[in-house]
């Protein structure tokens, strides 16, 4: 699981300690106390970095910029033997972490993806729709109408007067996205009225528990200072106003949410690599589960979750899928922390709004 993960292209330090775990059988055994579902490189190295981040001394923190700044060694020769000894040294807290904790969507950055479902609504229809999102964490991605967005050239979203984002007249969060060529997006700052708002996570952190707080900080890489401000800001501004989110697996409650929701109402489902902390076995049932929101009112379905894509300029990333009444399609594909997004020619196919084939 080690040897073969993917994706840690923006963490130098974690893509070094994913060898050294895969060659250290203790360590092995260390990762595989992760709860069911949940992937062990994630958790693993969360758990490490939060002992870290509150305050646990050893010479491995100067390993990581998130504790010692610019100060930070690059990876060397001792860089896997401290890893390791401090895993061994702190294995019952490590474990202790892992049994308790479930690797949670900290990356802001994926509230794009929540913007771009609302605007290709809105080029469908003028009605009110409603939010869905599976596998929310603390709900900071519902709150993509509070942010400001630079996607390409172009400034979206809650920024100042005369179109210039400011964090003085504007969203405190900015999130900026490198999209190389934005002619296919739908117009971002035009949306539809949202009737109805709702999160569904196994686990949500609740955002005025410092410990909660403490271990979102703790997902993002050492290396990402950007991601750790913008996770810090929109801790704030969605703790000021938070979205109705709801504990529970969505195979178990994904009936009681769509029944919740006003009934005739397009609705947009989105979820952002969620299903890879899905168990196999149980996959059948969270597809079926959020196919089953479109039951009461049309739906438009988003899923950054189609694994190791090339995107048109060679990048490597993740596909974004989308589902509406006429089927499937990929539309996107992107890096899997949204810093970059490539639009395909279907995302220029219309929604189709009605039921589902």
């Amino acid at each position: 699981m080690f040897r073969a993960a993917r994706g840690f292209d923006s963490s130098p330090l974690y893509r070094h300690l994913l060898a050294v775990v895969a060659d250290e059988p203790a360590l092995v055994e260390l990762a595989e106390r992760t709860r069911p579902g949940q992937q062990p490189t994630f958790a693993l190295f969360g758990a490490v970095h939060q002992l870290l981040l509150g305050g646990v001394t050893d010479p491995l923190a100067a390993y990581y910029p998130s504790v010692v700044g610019a100060r930070a060694r690059p990876v060397d020769a001792d860089t896997g033997r401290a890893f390791t000894r401090f895993c061994l040294a702190h294995a019952d807290r490590i474990a202790a972490i892992l049994a308790t904790r479930l690797v949670q969507t900290n990356h802001v950055q994926r509230s794009l993806v929540t913007r771009l479902g609302l605007a290709l609504l809105r080029s469908a229809t003028a009605a009110p729709v409603c939010v869905v999102e599976v596998g929310c964490s603390a709900g900071l991605n519902l709150r993509a109408d509070r942010y400001a967005f630079s996607v390409g050239d172009s400034t979206v979203g809650d920024y100042a007067s005369g179109g210039r984002w400011s964090p003085r007249g504007g969203s405190r969060v900015h999130i900026r996205v490198d999209v190389p060529d934005g002619r296919l997006l739908p117009d971002l700052d035009r949306l539809p009225v949202v009737a109805d708002v709702v999160g569904v996570d196994l686990d949500p952190p609740d955002l005025t528990d410092p410990e909660d707080r403490a271990w979102l900080r703790a997902l993002v890489w050492p290396e990402n200072a950007h991601q750790a401000a913008l996770l810090a800001e929109a801790m704030r501004v969605v703790a000021d106003d938070p979205p109705r989110v709801l504990r529970g697996d969505v195979a178990d409650i994904g009936a009681e949410v769509a029944a919740s929701l006003p009934a005739g109402l397009p609705r947009l489902v989105v979820h952002t690599a969620t299903r890879i902390h899905v168990p196999v076995d149980r996959r059948p049932a969270f597809a079926a589960a959020v196919a089953a929101f479109a039951a009461d009112g049309p739906m438009l379905h988003l899923a950054l979750e189609d694994d190791h894509r090339i995107a048109p300029s060679g990048r490597a990333g993740i596909g974004l899928t989308a589902t509406d009444a006429a089927g499937s399609r990929r539309i996107a594909v992107a890096d899997g922390h949204l810093a970059w997004l490539e639009p395909l020619p279907e995302l220029g196919t219309p929604i189709v709004l009605g039921a589902p084939k």
